[in-house]
């Protein structure tokens, strides 16, 4: 929720507090950052600062000119305000929102209802990747299948790997981790996915179905008769969820499918392409190599498994 400035949400005239019961924090020093801006594992995409703040009543933070960090706060309970350029931000419950870098910015804990947050500073090249999720509140809705305790243990694990000391091991790991921890927020259907909970939403419908019919020949019509679309109208969504029109996203699971088949099954090129639904081996060739970059034959000859 976003809104203009009004008297009934002024920030408070406390001071900034950073001293809550339970809470955890870890400040890279300016040393450990400039190893790790040396550190090519690491430095397109590292943490600066990472910590959780329960019941944060009176937290307070004001940055006129804003930071060279970007700022992720998650809300886990409680409310709190942030304001930027004049609008203001509400956060609640599964919520959270990344403040983006050199931007003014002032943020509070409601008075009744403190928030409590995992919050996190990052840099690097690769953090600018992700503007497109900064600047907007984003919720996570609450579900069996949300992954939220899954987050929560990921936040957790780095804060920990961090305060068992800044060894190079422990930096490394915690900077590797930050890159899944990230995703969890910025592709969340994909992230509950990978655990094998599927949204109900027409695009997931439509690869579920796809899968489930992976050594058939369908149509477009065949697939958004099952999601119950207009075949444009799931034409242009699953575009914009995926980069991909449904029918060269199936047969991209096809070929991935015919790798798979090839590789570790060492099936004959004729047995892949009945086993995905061709029954013209010679048609599948064509189809795998455009797909590919190479024919079956010559793909599996240069990527026999070790024995």
């Amino acid at each position: 929720m976003e809104n203009k400035m009004d008297k009934n949400l002024a920030a408070p005239l406390l001071g900034k507090s950073d001293s809550f019961t339970g809470d955890r924090s870890v400040v890279l020093s300016h040393k450990q950052l400039k190893n790790i801006k040396e550190n090519p594992l690491i430095k397109e995409l590292y943490i600066t600062a990472i910590g959780f703040y329960p019941h944060a009543k009176h937290h307070y933070r004001e940055r006129k000119k804003g930071i060279n960090d970007c700022i992720l706060i998650y809300c886990i309970d409680g409310n709190g305000t942030i304001l930027i350029e004049n609008k203001k931000y509400e956060l609640e419950p599964n919520s959270f929102f990344v403040i983006p870098q050199h931007v003014a910015h002032t943020y509070w804990a409601s008075p009744a209802t403190p928030w409590s947050i995992y919050w996190l500073h990052f840099r690097g090249k690769r953090s600018s990747g992700f503007t497109e999720h900064f600047g907007k509140i984003t919720t996570i809705k609450q579900s069996t299948k949300s992954r939220i305790d899954d987050r929560i243990e990921q936040f957790n694990e780095l804060l920990t790997t961090l305060e068992l000391g800044f060894s190079k091991e422990n930096i490394n790991f915690a900077n590797l981790s930050l890159n899944s921890l990230l995703a969890s927020f910025f592709f969340v259907e994909t992230y509950r996915a990978a655990k094998g909970y599927r949204g109900t939403n027409p695009v997931d419908m439509a690869i579920i179905f796809m899968q489930s019919n992976i050594n058939k020949t369908i149509k477009i019509s065949d697939i958004s008769d099952h999601v119950q679309l207009s075949e444009s109208h799931l034409t242009k969504i699953f575009r914009n969820k995926t980069g991909s029109s449904p029918m060269d996203y199936f047969i991209n699971l096809k070929m991935q499918e015919a790798i798979r088949l090839l590789i570790s099954r060492s099936l004959k090129i004729k047995e892949v392409a009945f086993r995905l639904g061709y029954s013209d081996q010679y048609y599948f060739t064509r189809i795998f190599t455009k797909h590919i970059g190479s024919s079956p034959g010559t793909f599996t000859k240069m990527n026999k498994p070790n024995t």
